[in-house]
């Protein structure tokens, strides 16, 4: 099935041409095509910031500033490991935000009625799925446009997080969920452990899994995937779903860490993971993308970021700088997606 599957691929004019089955396919799915590029650029951003402020990178303070962006980058990397398959499948989902703040909402105020961890734990993780599978759902049965359909879970989401709420927010947590957020196995601490783990599945599922094999093949040709067996739909509500998932776990990291559930704990989640993983290589037309190209990308908005504040560049410079990054980095996928008719 997998060769019939290729074949249609590479026949069709309208999708973008398949990696071929076997090493170069996993390598290529692992990397991508721009993880090489963006590694260089990585290094070259960290020499210029290490010269233009020696913090950035400075050993002298145990590379404090360094660690900030690795945790940082990790609660973000948390979902960019479910976004990526969703983005490699041609989908995308807005409803982030909402998700990680309803999750740890829901979560909070249990806890805070005297559920214990589990079970609280348990009911926002539900919750969370449920949304995915709306999104899923809506987007494959009903064929509704994801952009509009994920707006709307988002605003529902959100809302349910403000009604719970009232706009005030839930204290005072037990130890043990606090420790989900700021236990350090190994002196390293718990949203690092939660990036490299669901990023190390991720890269597998894609590289390794027919089911990864389903998802660059529903990214790349939707209908000749259809056509040769694939369940593109049960593929599409699984991403979704998955995102849903990481979404969840995100919000349950960051109300344990805040120790408080904030009804907007985040803003702008969404838009930074997709941004990065953009500019890490995954195209928004779907059928392309990895992995390690995606968290490149991400560290690099990270570092952006970051080296924006130690440069005291005002916040509203620093939105404007992020949107000229991402808008170069659509224009030279839609760029390349020209060219390959031609080749």
């Amino acid at each position: 099935m997998s060769a019939d599957i290729e074949s249609a691929l590479r026949s069709s004019k309208s999708a973008p041409p398949m990696p071929r089955l076997g090493r170069k396919s996993r390598l290529r799915r692992i990397f991508g095509q721009r993880a090489v590029i963006m590694l260089v650029i990585n290094l070259a951003f960290i020499l210029i910031m290490t010269r233009l402020s020696p913090y950035f990178l400075y050993a002298g303070n145990g590379f404090a500033n360094f660690r900030v962006m690795l945790v940082s980058m990790a609660m973000d990397s948390i979902v960019l490991a479910a976004m990526v398959m969703l983005l490699v499948g041609g989908m995308f989902d807005l409803s982030v935000d909402g998700v990680v703040n309803m999750t740890g909402v829901i979560t909070g105020a249990l806890l805070v009625s005297g559920l214990n961890v589990a079970l609280a734990i348990a009911a926002g993780v539900a919750c969370a799925l449920v949304v995915g599978l709306i999104n899923g759902i809506a987007v494959t049965r009903l064929r509704m446009n994801p952009l509009m359909t994920t707006l709307g879970t988002w605003w529902v989401s959100q809302g349910i997080a403000f009604g719970i709420t009232q706009g005030i927010s839930s204290h005072t947590f037990p130890q043990a969920f606090i420790d989900i957020g700021y236990a350090q196995p190994l002196g390293i601490t718990m949203p690092i452990w939660y990036a490299v783990i669901l990023l190390v599945i991720a890269v597998w599922v894609l590289a390794k899994t027919r089911f990864g094999y389903h998802v660059y093949a529903t990214g790349g040709n939707r209908e000749g995937a259809r056509l040769h067996g694939v369940k593109v739909d049960r593929v599409t509500i699984i991403s979704f779903v998955l995102v849903a998932l990481a979404s969840a776990l995100s919000g349950i990291v960051y109300a344990a860490r805040l120790n408080a559930a904030v009804p907007q704990t985040v803003n702008g989640l969404n838009l930074r993971v997709i941004s990065g993983a953009v500019i890490g290589g995954c195209s928004l037309n779907g059928g392309e993308g990895s992995i390690i190209g995606a968290l490149l990308g991400l560290f690099f908005m990270t570092m952006l970021t970051n080296a924006s504040i130690m440069l005291n560049i005002s916040p509203y410079w620093q939105m404007c700088i992020l949107g000229v990054v991402v808008l170069i980095a659509v224009g030279a996928d839609a760029l390349a997606k020209r060219r390959i008719p031609a080749a």
